[in-house]
């Protein structure tokens, strides 16, 4: 091999070399950002306190939550409270997330990540924006669906979510559990209050435009109605258990605030507990959704409780199930029916199986001769 024939393999070499480089460093996981970080926000955790405004895009519908004094609230829902726990723990899984390997480039591929794009009206991706107080953008991130961890005996695989970034084409498996979307339970927690049934002692309905009833805790923990009127009994006993176990607990669909409306006024559930807490549902039926008011009070003890319930719940409304208002509102009239005794023993139209009525012979048996008709002799002996 001649020097020139020599130099000329060896320029080649360098070349492929140096080209190989650049195709492994354009595909490894750690140069997503910053190279040879293998994070997914390179910097995120030095910035976490500068974070300000927090934005979830998912189906077309976005969710803003902002930073007032040391509070979170939801903006895009009136500015209801956001559990502060929740927004770090968002932070937190997309300051520790490392890329493990690139996924799909193939955009028609996407949805099956769901890494596909946020603002299409069905589309599950989450557009996660994470902003300064100034509005400069601090961490885009598309997150997708969750990887669950393998499992088994020597199971390596610690799962994961599938995430991409806006404007580039790469998806790729992160190392955390990504979680938050769009909807308020998401943020919030959706449970408002809850207390268990058979710690409920009275509990008194109202029906608009019906007289109320109240329900009373019997000695074996059921409830049964306090009073029941004449002539009438109690259809389905499990009736009256459905009304108080609905009411002792309230999960939410949607808030808004209570703007001191009376219309479309359905009726009032209010209920004490044995602690002596005291809580008023005012339900309000507007087009085809409910919503309730909570009213809570209590004394000593019970105080604490009501006041850690009307932090949450003071100047708003909750839209729950429309088959819950229908369980706790249901007219007394719904819970009665006719008591009508069984017939006495002989009377009429009640003999009990196999009598005869008064006076009556049994088939085939003759009465005595005194009492035979005229003219009708009794048969030899």
């Amino acid at each position: 091999m001649t020097p020139r024939e020599f130099a000329a393999l060896a320029t080649v070499a360098v070349l492929s070399l140096i080209t190989a480089i650049a195709v492994y460093s354009a595909r490894a996981p750690g140069t997503l950002g910053a190279t040879g970080t293998g994070k997914l926000v390179p910097g995120l955790a030095a910035r976490a306190g500068e974070i300000a405004r927090l934005s979830v895009t998912q189906g077309g519908r976005p969710l803003v939550i902002e930073k007032t004094g040391d509070t979170w609230l939801v903006k895009s829902q009136d500015g209801y409270p956001a559990e502060t726990e929740k927004v770090r723990a968002l932070v937190t899984s997309l300051a520790d997330a490392t890329l493990l390997e690139p996924k799909t480039r193939v955009s028609t591929r996407y949805a099956a990540l769901e890494v596909d794009d946020p603002t299409g009206k069905n589309s599950n991706a989450r557009l996660i924006k994470l902003e300064t107080a100034d509005g400069a953008t601090i961490a885009e991130v598309i997150a997708g669906k969750p990887r669950l961890a393998a499992t088994g005996a020597g199971a390596k695989d610690k799962g994961g979510t599938y995430v991409r970034r806006p404007g580039d084409e790469q998806s790729w498996l992160a190392s955390t559990s990504i979680t938050g979307g769009a909807a308020l339970k998401d943020w919030a927690t959706a449970r408002v209050f809850e207390n268990p049934a058979d710690k409920v002692r009275t509990l008194t309905v109202t029906v608009a435009g019906e007289t109320p009833y109240e329900i009373k805790r019997a000695d074996d923990g059921s409830h049964t109605l306090a009073a029941i009127p004449a002539g009438k009994k109690v259809k389905y006993v499990n009736m009256i258990d459905n009304i108080v176990e609905a009411a002792s607990f309230l999960d939410f669909d949607n808030v808004r605030k209570a703007d001191g409306s009376t219309a479309g006024e359905a009726g009032t559930v209010a209920f004490e507990t044995e602690s002596g807490l005291k809580i008023a549902l005012k339900v309000r039926r507007d087009k085809d959704a409910v919503w309730i008011a909570v009213d809570p009070a209590g004394e000593g003890d019970a105080k604490t409780a009501a006041d850690g319930i009307r932090t949450r719940t003071a100047g708003w409304e909750f839209s729950v199930t429309p088959s819950k208002a229908d369980t706790m509102l249901k007219k007394l009239a719904d819970l009665l029916e006719d008591d009508t005794p069984a017939a006495a023993p002989g009377a009429e139209g009640g003999l009990p199986p196999g009598a005869m009525p008064h006076g009556a012979m049994p088939p085939g048996t003759m009465p005595p001769p005194d009492v035979l008709p005229p003219g009708v002799m009794p048969p030899p002996e």
